[in-house]
């Protein structure tokens, strides 16, 4: 699928739907990540399912997220596989003038527009999901590298450098008090 097409799924129509409840669903892949390009997320594969409610002057989005993220394991560094699920709501009022709102969850928007696009707002959901920890067998699936556990424990065991033994000589000098 050309990344054009790929992307036209977030952009949801809701001008042309009659008043009620519809459902949509959107698939998250890679490619939704590579064009978002952060260190956290590497990857993933995420089903978005997304409940329209469309009333006269309101639209109330329901995301219901699941799926798996790809990202870098803490420790080993290897690639983790994060379990991600989650729901959240979103609601677009129709306003007749430009409004902002305070509310992260309320989004205004004029009465001449039909159409909002949710791509952001699902990355942002997604990226939320992401624990500030992640390490193999605690927030994802699989073990970490065993050569690169090897490699962590025998920096521990070295011993820690001597002190530069130009800072002695600068120790010495004696500077008069005023």
């Amino acid at each position: 699928m050309k990344s054009k097409d790929y992307f036209k799924q977030f952009d949801i129509h809701f001008g042309s739907l009659g008043f009620g409840t519809h459902r949509l669903d959107l698939e998250v892949n890679d490619m939704f990540f590579e064009k978002h390009d952060i260190e956290d997320i590497i990857g993933g594969k995420v089903h978005v399912r997304l409940e329209l409610e469309r009333k006269e002057t309101l639209v109330v989005l329901h995301f219901s997220m699941e799926g798996t993220l790809s990202s870098v394991c803490d420790r080993c560094l290897d690639e983790i596989s994060i379990p991600a699920a989650g729901e959240e709501t979103l609601m677009l009022k129709i306003v007749s003038e430009p409004c902002e709102s305070d509310d992260e969850n309320i989004v205004f928007i004029q009465e001449n527009v039909h159409s909002y696009n949710v791509e952001q707002t699902v990355f942002e959901y997604l990226y939320a999901m992401i624990p500030m920890r992640k390490v193999h067998g605690e927030t994802g699936n699989g073990t970490c590298n065993p050569e690169m556990l090897e490699l962590i424990e025998k920096a521990k065991a070295k011993p820690t450098k001597q002190e530069d033994s130009r800072w002695e000589a600068l120790k010495q000098i004696e500077l008069e008090d005023n």
